[in-house]
Formats: C-alpha cells, structure tokens, sequence
C-alpha cells in the first residue's frame, strides 16, 4: 500500500437488510479522501458499519474527513456506527466530539466552554481585528513555546538567520513556562496547540507553518519507587504544568481509556513540567501529565528516579508558527525563508539545533479539528 493509498475499504456481507457494512484497512489521513469518496453513494436512510479493527492510525487530517463525511450521512438519514476502533483511534473519537459514533460505551472528561461548537479557522480569520500595515523593514518581535530547553541556543541562531534573509531586526525571546500572552505586542509566534488556537481565536493571528513530523504527545509518570499501578490510583494526586493544555486534556483521557475516572482527580498545576515533575519526585502528587518529547529530553538520571505507566500516540496536535494580522503582507516571506531553511547548510545546521526535520504547511482540515478541541476544553 503507497503513501498515496494508504486506505483501503472492503465492503462486508450484512446480517440485514438496511444495513451496509464495510471494512477500513491502512491510515485514515490526508491521502484517503479517493477511498473516502467511495462511501458517499450509499443509499440514503439505512445504516451504516464501519468496522476499524484493521486500522492501524487516524490523524487530524483523517479525522476531519470522516467528520465532513458523517455530517453528509447524518443529513440524508444515515445511522452511523463505529466498532472495533484500537485504543488512540478510540480516544481520538472521544475527545474530538465524534465518541457517539463507537458502538462502545462513551465516558468522556467533562468539558470545559460549555459545549461551544467548533469553528473553521476562515471564520476566526475573517473575525480577526483589521490589518494594519506594519512599517517597512520594522522590528519584529518572535516570541516562542520551546518544546525541550536545549533548544534555545538554537533558536536564537534562527533568529540571527532570519534577520539576515528576511533584511529586517528581529527581536527574539522565549515564553517562560506558565506565563500566557496577554496585550502585548507579538508579530512572530511558536506556540503550543491551545496557546497558538487562543491567538488565534482572540487576536486573528494567522498559521503559517508546523513542524514536519511532529505531534505534542503525552506520557503518563509515576514515581520509580512506587509500586502501585495506574489502576490503583482511583482518586489520584495528577499534577501538569497548566490546565490550558493538550497535555493535560490528554492526560486525562489517557487515564480514562485505563478505566479510571479523572473527574475525581485532585488536579494540581504548577506552572511549568519543571516544577510538575518536582511535585511528583517530592511525593506531593501520584502522577505527571508531561509532554512526552520533554520526558524523554530529560537526563537519564532524572529518569531513572521515574517510570511512564502509559503514554499516547494520536498523532493529532502540533506546535504552530503564526503571525499577526498586522504584518500579513509578510506572510509569504516568512513562510518561504522557514520552508527554505533544510535547502543550505547553515538551515539544516539551526533545525537539527531546535530539535525539528523541517517545516510545511498545515491544512485547513488538521487546522479546523484542533481548533474543534480547543473550544471543548478551552475556558
């Protein structure tokens, strides 16, 4: 199966009339829209099963396109169901709103924002306060959410790269760990899933590029010395760096998948993974929500005093390079000079630096379905 079929779908014999039953094989991702297609000609007011016990990985993207299919469904009287999903796949049903179509039993954390319904990035876009045309050659402010504290001497040799190409004074720093951005002024910004959609949903800032390769996964840690399992653990002590998180709406997913119920957690946050994972070896919490790329950027002795109970593969957030609509005259710029930096030497150099393969551009759909999840969870 090439990259550009990665889906295939086997229709099953049904067990009665009215009912079409049909078997995924592969990904479910921004290749399977052909495949996909095949399914929009079944006959309107019947039922439909999809049986995904051959599917390996669904994505944001993949997600999105079964979203835009089931709503195409449900409007011409099409009964969905879902069975046989692994675990990720299940979880990411569940979170993204979409759970009422597994045949299983649903238990979801509870949500924050009241049930908002999810907004496509154009209608935040279009909302956006209007732009205003930044001086020529001006001095930018970048402002960026690490991933992993080794990469600052890198991104600020990006910085100096990116005043050379673009001609222009950059100004360069990091978000410290627990401090949201307020009023000030931003033009270039890294940020974390929640931290880039909170931009954009308040100030209408634009997303330009995402890491290639790269999605903010979870790991769930417990203590080395502590003997208990995660099931033991019904009324635990969870400590993250802050509520706003993918990390800790993940988190808690991950431990409802296990069979516990979070909402009878006691959440504490500590401003930064840092400080959460001192709370943690300090016995003054059971378990750590972590973003899984820091866990593993710790020393190995760090790690040795810890050990990860479960950890999840979704494939579905991402770090964002955004801009302020203020300065979208410039966006084709700074977009080319980022894609360009793995074409010479000195690029290649600064992205092993920060830890990253390269840049590219998300699509609407992976765009649209986190900010899906960033208005469930949000407050």
């Amino acid at each position: 199966m090439t990259l550009a079929d990665s889906l295939s779908i086997n229709p099953l014999p049904a067990s009665e009339a009215g009912l079409r039953c049909y078997e995924l094989i592969g990904s479910v991702d921004a290749h399977s829209a052909p495949s996909l297609s095949q399914l929009r000609g079944v006959e309107s007011n019947i039922r439909v099963k999809l049986d995904f016990v051959k599917v390996e990985r669904v994505n944001s993207m993949g997600l999105s396109l079964l979203l835009k299919l089931f709503e195409e469904w449900e409007k011409r009287g099409i009964k969905i169901e879902v069975e046989n999903p692994n675990r990720m796949v299940a979880m990411l049903f569940k979170i993204t709103g979409l759970g009422r179509f597994l045949t299983s039993d649903v238990k979801l954390p509870s949500e924050r924002g009241g049930g908002a319904q999810p907004a496509v990035v154009s209608a935040v876009r279009a909302a956006a306060k209007p732009a205003e045309a930044a001086p020529a050659g001006g001095k930018l402010n970048f402002v960026a959410s690490l991933q992993v504290g080794a990469q600052l001497s890198g991104w600020y040799l990006l910085n100096t790269y990116l005043q050379r190409r673009l001609q222009q004074p950059i100004h360069f720093e990091q978000l410290p760990a627990g401090r949201e951005l307020g009023q000030e002024v931003v033009d270039l910004l890294f940020a974390k899933p929640f931290e880039a959609c909170a931009m954009m949903q308040k100030r209408g800032f634009i997303p330009l590029l995402r890491p290639v390769g790269e999605a903010d996964e979870v790991v769930i840690v417990m203590r080395a010395d502590d003997p208990r399992a995660l099931a033991d653990l019904p009324e635990a002590q969870a400590v993250t760096a802050s509520q706003g998180s993918f990390v800790y709406v993940l988190g808690r997913f991950l431990c409802d998948e296990n069979g516990l119920d979070s909402s009878r957690f006691q959440q504490h946050f500590a401003g930064n993974e840092i400080k959460a994972l001192q709370m943690l070896l300090k016995q003054q919490a059971d378990v750590l929500f972590m973003l899984k790329k820091t866990y593993y950027g710790l020393s190995g002795l760090t790690r040795g005093n810890t050990r990860v109970v479960d950890e999840s593969d979704t494939q579905f957030a991402f770090h964002l390079l955004c801009i302020d609509p203020a300065i979208a005259a410039q966006k084709d710029g700074i977009t080319q000079t980022f894609l360009n930096m793995a074409e010479d030497d000195q690029g290649r150099q600064i992205l092993k630096d920060i830890q990253l393969e390269g840049w590219c551009v998300p699509q609407e759909g992976e765009l649209g379905m986190l900010m899906r999840l960033y208005e469930r969870y949000s407050e």
